[in-house]
């Protein structure tokens, strides 16, 4: 099959298309299990069309740049991954389709994560979503889960989420054993949030690193807590994102 995998957002905080920010980041966590689904797919012998876009001048232009990628390769799928965010309280996982069809794939994918302990939120109509109305293939948006919510991030894993999507799509899976250096790392975007960093690491009584230090190393960590990064955000803003955190 020729499938086209979306990681949702920008990949830079301050840009137009930037993901929601939680318990972790969107535009983070999409790219962490899009990579994975890449990589799955390729070994399982399936061509692969990434449709990431990282940047962007306009809302409008990161929709049409990865709906012109697609429908300018012929895919037989097209699969978005994203991340909800409404309030902290809601949770679970949703499978949007063009009219809400329930086909098999997307309900495989639904099913499969389901069984990771996400709450069945079901297919619903994303008819409205342009990545949905202008691909010309059969397309989905897995909204795996809820990044502000503390139990969703629980249960989250990555290698786990990607081979939820790679089996529903293929009815196969590969695993891939991932090397975790550490169980809980607090990482900080600059200078500014170093104290509410200090502060969560303090109370999680784990080790800290700077964001961009962390995504150089090649350091894996089980759970990842993150804070600052949101447009605007000062050393209070830190602060009181890192007592909601702890």
């Amino acid at each position: 099959m020729k499938i086209g995998i979306d990681c949702g957002h920008t990949k830079y905080a301050g840009s137009s298309d930037y993901g929601a920010v939680g318990v972790r980041t969107e535009s983070d966590l999409t790219r962490e299990v899009g990579n994975l689904v890449i990589s799955k797919l390729k070994q399982l012998g399936h061509t692969v069309i990434n449709c990431t876009v990282d940047t962007c001048s306009s809302l409008g232009d990161s929709l049409g740049r990865r709906v012109s990628v697609a429908n300018s390769n012929n895919l037989d799928f097209y699969v978005s991954i994203h991340f909800n965010c409404f309030n902290t309280q809601a949770y679970g996982t949703e499978v949007f389709t063009y009219g809400g069809k329930s086909y098999k794939q997307a309900n495989d994918i639904l099913n499969n994560l389901v069984a990771l302990g996400f709450r069945n939120r079901g297919i619903k109509d994303g008819s409205e979503l342009y990545v949905i109305n202008s691909t010309n293939c059969e397309s989905m948006l897995v909204e795996v889960c809820f990044c502000d919510n503390q139990s969703d991030m629980k249960i989250y894993n990555a290698e786990k989420v990607a081979n939820a999507i790679v089996k529903g799509l293929t009815g196969q899976t590969v695993n891939n054993e991932v090397k975790v250096d550490m169980k809980i790392i607090v990482l900080y975007f600059g200078d500014m949030d170093a104290n509410a960093a200090i502060y969560v690491a303090q109370k999680n009584q784990c080790p800290m690193m700077k964001k961009s230090d962390f995504e150089v190393s090649g350091l894996k960590a089980e759970k990842i807590i993150q804070i600052g990064g949101r447009p605007g955000t000062n050393r209070d803003d830190s602060l009181k994102d890192a007592a909601s955190l702890v």
